[in-house]
C-alpha cells in the first residue's frame, strides 16, 4: 500500500507539466477555496435563520432534534453536489439502498479526510455523531450540534456510554470513527476497542463503511488549499454488518470485545491491502466469534 502510494505521488508531479493541467490545477484551487467559504458562509446564514426557527416552532426535544439533522443532511448534500459541479470533487457512493430505514445501529468507517462525515450524512439523515468540544462552544455552529442532539467527546465516559444507549434504543443510529482520528496514507488502520465496548454494552450491531479517495486531500497536517493535482474521487461503500449477538456468551468480557475488534479490524486490513490487487473477499472473515451462545 506505501509503495502504491508513493508510485501515485510520482505520477502526480509529471501530472502538472502539460499547461491544460496546470489551468485545471488553479480553477480547482479557486474552486476549492470558494466551496470553503460557502461551507462557512452558509453555516453562519443557516445557523442565524434556519436552525433558531426550528427550535422555536418545535417544542418537543425529539422531533426537534429529527428535523435539526435532516436540514443538516440536505445541507450536506447540497454543498457536495455545489463543489461536485465545481469540478473539486467526484463522490460516488455503493450499496446505501440497503440502509434505509436502518435503526440502532453503530456506523463506522474510516477516516481518510475532513469530508468523511460531510459525506456520509449527507447520505443517512437518521445519524448522529460525537463532536468536538470545540463546536460545542463555537457561538454558531454550537447552537445547531446541540439542537441536534450530537454527543460531546468531552463528557464522563459513563454519561458518554448513557448517552449513546439511549440514542440507540430511540432506533437512532450513531456514526464513529474507530481510528479515533484521520487515518494517515500508507499505514495499516489502527482501531480502538471502544466500539466494540459500546456495541456490546448497548446490544447494537456495527454497520462498516469504506470510504476510498484517490487523492491525499485534507488528511491530518496538510492545509486546505495542499489540492491533489487531479480531481479527488470519493467512493463511498457499504460493507458487512457485524451482530453483536455473534459476540454473546459465558467468556470474558475483554475476550468477546477483542474477538469482536479482531474480526472489524480484519475486515479493513483485507480492504485496504487485498492480496494481489484483488476485491477482497467478504467470506474470509470471520464475522463469528467461537464463543457459546447464552
Amino acid at each position: 500500500m506505501k509503495k502504491n502510494l508513493l508510485c501515485r505521488l510520482a505520477e502526480e508531479k509529471y501530472f502538472l507539466r502539460a499547461p491544460f493541467n496546470r489551468l485545471n490545477f488553479y480553477w480547482r484551487l479557486f474552486a476549492t477555496a470558494l466551496g470553503f467559504s460557502l461551507f462557512g458562509g452558509g453555516s453562519i446564514v443557516m445557523g442565524l435563520t434556519l436552525f433558531p426557527l426550528i427550535i422555536l416552532f418545535t417544542k418537543d426535544k425529539r422531533r426537534r432534534s429529527d428535523r435539526v439533522r435532516s436540514a443538516i443532511s440536505y445541507a450536506f448534500r447540497l454543498y457536495l453536489s455545489v463543489i461536485e459541479l465545481l469540478g473539486v470533487v467526484k463522490i460516488k457512493t455503493k450499496g446505501f439502498e440497503h440502509l434505509q430505514g436502518m435503526q440502532s445501529k453503530l456506523v463506522i468507517c474510516n477516516h481518510p479526510s475532513l469530508l468523511d462525515v460531510v459525506i456520509i450524512m449527507s447520505r443517512l439523515k437518521n445519524i448522529q455523531c460525537v463532536v468536538n468540544n470545540k463546536l460545542w462552544r463555537n457561538p454558531f455552529v454550537g447552537i445547531v450540534v446541540r439542537a441536534a442532539g450530537f454527543i460531546r467527546n468531552d463528557t464522563e465516559p459513563q454519561f458518554f456510554l448513557q448517552q449513546c444507549k439511549e440514542m440507540l434504543a430511540r432506533g437512532e443510529n450513531l456514526v464513529i470513527f474507530p481510528e479515533g482520528t484521520r487515518s494517515v496514507p500508507g499505514q495499516p488502520m489502527k482501531l480502538h476497542r471502544g466500539v466494540a465496548n459500546l456495541a456490546l454494552c448497548a446490544e447494537a450491531d456495527v454497520q462498516a463503511l469504506t470510504l476510498i479517495c484517490n487523492s491525499v486531500w485534507l488528511i491530518k497536517n496538510v492545509k486546505w488549499y495542499e489540492i491533489p493535482p487531479k480531481r479527488a474521487e470519493f467512493s463511498l461503500e457499504v460493507g458487512p454488518l457485524f451482530s453483536h449477538r455473534n459476540y454473546c456468551g459465558d467468556s470474558p468480557r475483554s475476550i468477546r470485545v477483542r474477538a469482536f475488534m479482531r474480526d472489524i479490524q480484519l475486515y479493513y486490513r483485507n480492504w485496504s491491502d487485498p492480496p494481489g490487487g484483488t476485491v477482497w473477499d467478504l467470506t474470509k472473515c470471520r464475522i463469528k466469534a467461537n464463543f457459546p451462545n447464552p
